[in-house]
């Protein structure tokens, strides 16, 4: 190893992961099914409505699937002498939503941990009934394998999910907060991973918006990206992805 003797630049600019979520039929997938280069995995069943690139897929299984594919498209285009972005066959890929990429993910970790040696003899029919919470930890690494593997196979993975209302103390006094619609600690860990996180809403016959910045009554919006930090605008494509220069 080097060690650095002066700061490096940064290498990035837009979002690796990018979290997108607001309420049912605000205008999420019309959105996705807009971008550019973009596969919608639709997962329930309401990309069917738009023209875009797009697969349906209900299983975990089926999302393994995809990135074997994909991974062999990019083999073929190693074999064709092609490099660096060319490599993906999609330059994003959209999962549409992760709220039920969880409930699949809930079935799928359960079969895996039946086939374990501790859990050979459990006989529920999901891995959170496990006594002391203990089954989340297997539901949660399967959805975070599943996220982080399709992750390395696209240059942006944006991640949709509805939104929940929760109520948290602070100061003494009860209040309302918004946040994506996972259980538990998924959530926390999903929005940890990304790179920017994005509260999609529509203002009275107004454009579809998209706030990035942080404030009291929303628990999860913000990312790392300066061009997001902080903003809330006009939900434009062009505005969350700026050109990169090589």
């Amino acid at each position: 190893m080097v060690l650095p003797e002066i700061p490096v630049k940064p290498t990035r600019v837009n979002p690796k992961i990018l979290v997108l979520y607001g309420l049912p039929k605000v205008g999420k997938t019309k959105k996705l099914s807009e971008l550019q280069g973009n596969l919608v995995v639709d997962m329930e069943d309401g990309a069917a409505y738009y023209e875009c690139l797009r697969v349906t897929i209900t299983k975990t299984e089926g999302l393994d699937e995809l990135y074997e594919a994909i991974m062999a498209e990019g083999k073929k285009r190693v074999a064709a002498g092609k490099k660096g972005e060319d490599l993906f066959p999609y330059k994003y890929i959209s999962l549409d939503t992760v709220d039920a990429l969880e409930d699949m993910a809930s079935k799928s970790s359960t079969v895996k941990y039946k086939k374990t040696t501790i859990g050979k003899n459990f006989e529920g029919e999901s891995v959170i009934e496990l006594p002391n919470g203990g089954g989340y930890y297997y539901l949660r690494k399967e959805v975070m394998d599943t996220l982080l593997k399709i992750s390395k196979v696209c240059k942006g993975l944006i991640i949709i999910s509805h939104v929940k209302e929760k109520n948290l103390s602070k100061g003494g006094m009860d209040v309302s907060v918004r946040d994506i619609s996972l259980t538990g600690k998924l959530g926390q860990i999903v929005c940890a991973r990304a790179d920017a996180i994005g509260y999609v809403f529509r203002n009275a016959d107004g454009p579809l918006m998209v706030s990035f910045e942080t404030m009291d009554n929303a628990a999860v919006m913000g990312g790392r990206c300066e061009h997001l930090k902080g903003k809330t605008m006009e939900f434009k494509w062009e505005d969350i992805y700026l050109p990169e220069v090589a």
